[in-house]
Order: structure tokens, then C-alpha cells, then sequence
């Protein structure tokens, strides 16, 4: 997992949930020193931002799929920002997603063939339904769920989502469905 993952984990704990003592809290339950700094393009064990996590939703007293999807709702903004320049400046929610393995990882990979991002395959069946097929060995599907949610803040779109089937409950990928309100 990229370092700048781990960045925006800190911001998130330090802006939504009790601040710097905080993350220094969860570092340090984690068997890292207080000040430990993530650097953004570096690569750390997917077991870091796991154990990291867990620590933060046994904190909160939080499920943590609940707090998975909330840190990927705020991390929307920042990772759109991080990753501007594969993105068009007058793309929407459905555009990103539809757009997120093709142009955005597929660009990322070139640069650290090692990568392995979730696969991350969107089919619109309308211009208010998007259905996206999410695999990945970190089973992250709650992030992603998260960062579909903050896609629609970002742009002010009214989205609903419902998960139909999920690598947790033994399928082989996530299959998840976006609604769009839009006003015709």
C-alpha cells in the first residue's frame, strides 16, 4: 500500500476523530514510534493500514467496515486531488469510477509495475445506474464504497448504493450497484 494512503488514514483520525494524541495513540498500539512519518510514493505492508484500521475502529467502538467506508467517503477529495492529472476536469462521479482502472491505476502501474491496485470494472447501464464489479485481494470493498459516497459529495450528486454480492461473504468479487437522482 502506498504511503500516501496512510497519509490521508492520519488526516482522517486527526480531523474526524480526536486529533494528533490520536494517531499517535494508533501508531504506537501498532508497534511503531509515535512520530513515525509514511512517505507518499514509498510502499508499506497492506498488513500496516490493516493493523492500523482495526486499531482505529476498536477505538472509536466502531465497526470497522462502518469506519472503512467513512475513511474512504473522506479520502474521496484528496485522492481526486493527488491523482488530478488522470482524471478530466469535467468528469463526475460515474466518469471517475468508470474511469479508475483504465486511465488512473492503469497510469499509476506504469510507473511501479509491482502495484497491485483493485481491479475495478464500471458498467453503466443508464445515465442514473452504474454497476461496478470490485476485486482485490485486500478485500477492501468498504473503502471503495466509502470513496463512491465522497465522489458524490464532491460533485453534488445524490448517489445511493447497494452491494449485491461481496468477496466477504465468499464471492469471488464485489458487485456493486450506484444509483443517480437525476432531475428530468
Amino acid at each position: 500500500m502506498y504511503g500516501v494512503i496512510f497519509e490521508f488514514l492520519r488526516d482522517y483520525v486527526v480531523e474526524r476523530h480526536g486529533g494528533k494524541e490520536t494517531w499517535h495513540a494508533l501508531l504506537k498500539a501498532n508497534g511503531h514510534s509515535a512520530y513515525k512519518q509514511f512517505f507518499p510514493v514509498a510502499e508499506y505492508p497492506d498488513e500496516e493500514i490493516v493493523g492500523l484500521a482495526q486499531s482505529a475502529a476498536e477505538a472509536l467502538q466502531l465497526p470497522l467496515p462502518v469506519v472503512l467506508e467513512d475513511f474512504g467517503a473522506f479520502t474521496a477529495n484528496r485522492l481526486l486531488d493527488f491523482y488530478h492529472m488522470y482524471a478530466d476536469a469535467g468528469w463526475k462521479s460515474f466518469e471517475v469510477i468508470e474511469n479508475a482502472s483504465g486511465s488512473i491505476h492503469a497510469a499509476i502501474h506504469k510507473h511501479n509495475p509491482n502495484r497491485k491496485p483493485p481491479c475495478i470494472l464500471a458498467r453503466r447501464d443508464s445515465d442514473s445506474l452504474l454497476v461496478i464489479h470490485y476485486q482485490s485481494q485486500r478485500q477492501l470493498c468498504d473503502v471503495a464504497k466509502g470513496i463512491v459516497r465522497g465522489l458524490g459529495e464532491r460533485f453534488g450528486e445524490s448517489l445511493s448504493l447497494r452491494e449485491t454480492q461481496c468477496m466477504h461473504d465468499g464471492a469471488e468479487k464485489c458487485i456493486i450497484e450506484v444509483s443517480r437522482r437525476t432531475d428530468s
